[in-house]
């Protein structure tokens, strides 16, 4: 089983607004609201991709229903704890003319004292080899060490941990030692250099790849079993549990409609991989197709199975260390 953890979750809307600017009146040509946060992103992927997914953590009470309507339809199951607080708002408006996006996100809303003492209580149901996706922002109110302690919890039963985050729960998150850490290039770089680093767009394209797996390896020398690390349209970078270096890439094969939440479908086609069995390289094979698939339709984790399917057969996967059809 498979079960996803969202902590500060957000209904997203997305509008489709041709030559957007700023101080202008438009009038959308497309509209698309999804109940969103990473977590719940995930599971809609990992419920498309046909796998059992429980969905927890916390919404408003106002907004449990779309939700749980939603996740229903798709077959994942919601077991979000309702909130007598307000879910937040995501918006984002995509330009097809400038090919450009515009993202404005809540910062989320303060949860009663005992939330999160819910949520661990629903993991109650764990057992020995499910995998549990912790990911996204936590709301304002809680500790940054929430996710190192939803991951020893979990440890305690045998479940596997994917942690994918930003910042001090990052941090703190990566010295429980998950089994398998997602960071993008910039989180990485927190992890290497400390949350307050200064990482300039530049200076991180100039990250070499032998850099990036030596981060990496750092990274799971502390105790994490496996790292993939997203380069975006690039594909991803990955270590394995022996520490064999891995790279993979889904080129998209239309042209991309909405990127936004691209790196939680390639987290769910990894959990659903990983869960499967299937060995690491396929499992980079599946969340690289998810993630490009993601692209082409509009909201995030609200991809077509087909489009998956068809990606991952063009997949590339390369083992390292010198990845000469990727470089």
């Amino acid at each position: 089983m498979i079960y996803t953890i969202t902590l500060n979750p957000s209904v997203d809307h997305a509008l489709t607004v041709e030559q957007f600017r700023v101080g202008g009146t438009f009038k959308a040509s497309q509209s698309v609201t999804l109940p969103a946060g990473k977590g719940v992103n995930v599971a809609r992927v990992v419920a498309t991709l046909g796998e059992s997914v429980v969905v927890l953590g916390l919404v408003g009470e106002r907004e449990w229903p779309l939700f749980a309507a939603a996740l229903t339809e798709v077959g994942a199951k919601c077991r979000l704890t309702p909130l007598p607080v307000p879910t937040r708002i995501s918006v984002t408006l995509l330009d097809p003319i400038a090919n450009s996006e515009t993202h404005v996100r809540e910062p989320g809303f303060v949860p009663p004292a005992d939330a999160l003492e819910q949520v661990a209580e629903a993991l109650s149901s764990l057992e020995p080899g499910d995998w549990v996706v912790l990911a996204g922002s936590l709301p304002p109110g809680l500790p940054a060490d929430t996710y190192a302690k939803l991951t020893r919890l979990c440890a305690t039963r045998g479940a596997r941990v994917m942690l994918d985050a930003n910042g001090p729960p990052l941090l703190a998150g990566v010295r429980a030692a998950p089994t398998l850490l997602r960071p993008n290039l910039f989180e990485l770089w927190q992890v290497e250099h400390g949350y307050a680093a200064a990482a300039g767009e530049q200076g991180l394209r100039r990250w070499p790849p032998a850099d990036i797996l030596a981060a990496a390896r750092r990274v799971q020398d502390t105790g994490v079993e496996m790292v993939v690390v997203s380069l975006g349209e690039q594909g991803v970078l990955g270590l394995d549990r022996e520490g064999i270096p891995w790279r993979a890439r889904a080129d998209l094969d239309r042209p991309p409609v909405d990127t936004v939440g691209c790196g939680d479908a390639l987290d769910g086609g990894l959990a659903v991989a990983l869960a499967r069995g299937a060995p690491f390289s396929e499992a980079l094979r599946l969340g690289v197709a998810c993630g490009a698939a993601n692209a082409l339709v509009a909201g995030a984790g609200n991809l077509r199975r087909e489009d998956v399917e068809r990606l991952r057969a063009g997949a590339l996967v390369e083992r390292g260390p010198n990845f000469r059809r990727l470089a």
